[in-house]
């Protein structure tokens, strides 16, 4: 079984520079059992945790529970997605009615037209065409007033002919965190979201597999919602559980020229200030909390260093880094991680613990 994830992301009404398009489009292949979790089962879905942030501007409640079916595949990734952006202080999101049309239209023309993109062609493949790029489809499902847009998709293949969506959506949002410039994408501060978790059981024809897309999103006249001047984000964060514990390819490379199928990375730690502030990192480690033993990290990756930058979006700005563990994690295990840097000059340190999946 093998995951592609890809993620497009970009401010509107700014446009990738001519030629950026194929880095913002990234593509992923976790090719772990599970779709880059290492069990064969999907993992159980985690609760919510109820906690409240001291910063006004996020949003830390919803005023209308979400309508997606009970037990739904898109229920369950917009219930982690949600706990998981709770617990580590990035607000939530709040589904939106257009988008989850934009999301499944898209993710019904990759599987109709048996196609891994972000782009639509109508000339070529006009079944099931609804917009050329990503905000060109929001706007015609009637999310018009577009003031910041994220397009990521995990695409789940497999050669068994039997195959349901129990238990993918959640597999989709954990392949995605744990890829950094999808994460990134994840933990960005939009405040609306649509999500479709779709098969070609869905569409009656086309490629077999499972499409994971999530468009999530913000309005120019709403902005996004912004992290607190002095706050220093991270996520995993403390008490975040089932973590992927290894990354097995993403495009562009995270290391470019190194083969993660071969020699994948571990787990990735993304941390995050407020947009406009600038982030430096100065020391990162990683320790089995159970044993102590250290972690081999890579070096942190800022907008300073990003061998995919500079670029108008889809890869990291001043305000973000993520640090990643340069090998696979151990299953079911704890561990601490320790940063230091800078938030707009000013000191900070951060420890927290987080575990892995099995």
């Amino acid at each position: 079984m093998a995951l592609m994830n890809t993620h497009f992301s970009d401010a509107v009404p700014r446009k990738p520079a001519l030629g950026l398009l194929p880095a913002l489009a990234l593509a992923a292949l976790l090719s772990a059992c599970g779709g880059g979790s290492d069990s064969a089962s999907p993992p159980a879905q985690a609760a919510a945790p109820a906690t409240a942030s001291p910063n006004p501007s996020l949003v830390t409640s919803l005023g209308t529970a979400p309508a997606y079916p009970a037990d739904s595949e898109e229920l369950a990734a917009f219930t982690l997605l949600n706990a998981e952006r709770n617990r580590c202080g990035f607000g939530l999101l709040a589904q939106n009615a257009p988008l989850d049309a934009a999301a499944r239209a898209h993710a019904d023309y990759m599987i109709i037209n048996s196609l891994n993109s972000h782009l639509e062609n109508a000339t070529q493949y006009p079944e099931g065409f609804t917009g050329t790029e990503p905000l060109a489809r929001v706007r015609a499902q009637g999310y018009t007033d577009v003031g910041g847009l994220t397009d990521e998709f995990a695409f789940f293949t497999t050669s068994n002919p039997v195959q349901t969506k129990r238990g993918f959506g959640v597999l989709g949002i954990r392949g995605l965190l744990n890829a950094p410039y999808h994460l990134s994408g994840l933990m960005t501060g939009y405040r609306d979201v649509g999500i479709a978790v779709r098969s070609n059981a869905d569409t009656g024809k086309g490629q077999r597999g499972i499409f994971v897309q999530v468009n999530a999103a913000y309005t120019a006249s709403a902005g996004p919602q912004q992290l607190g001047s002095a706050d220093v984000q991270t996520y995993p964060c403390e008490g975040t559980t089932g973590v992927n514990r290894q990354l097995t390819d993403e495009t562009p490379n995270p290391v470019p020229g190194r083969d993660l199928r071969a020699n994948p990375l571990g787990s990735t730690i993304y941390i995050a200030v407020r947009e406009g502030n600038r982030l430096a990192i100065a020391n990162a480690a990683m320790t089995n909390a159970s044993t102590g033993q250290a972690v081999a990290l890579r070096p942190a990756v800022t907008s300073a260093n990003d061998p995919h930058g500079p670029c108008l979006g889809g890869c990291f700005a001043p305000h973000q880094a993520y640090i990643v563990a340069d090998a696979p994690l151990q299953p079911d295990t704890a561990y601490t991680v320790m940063i230091s840097g800078t938030n707009n000059g000013g000191a900070f340190s951060r420890s927290f613990t987080f575990a892995t999946g099995s």
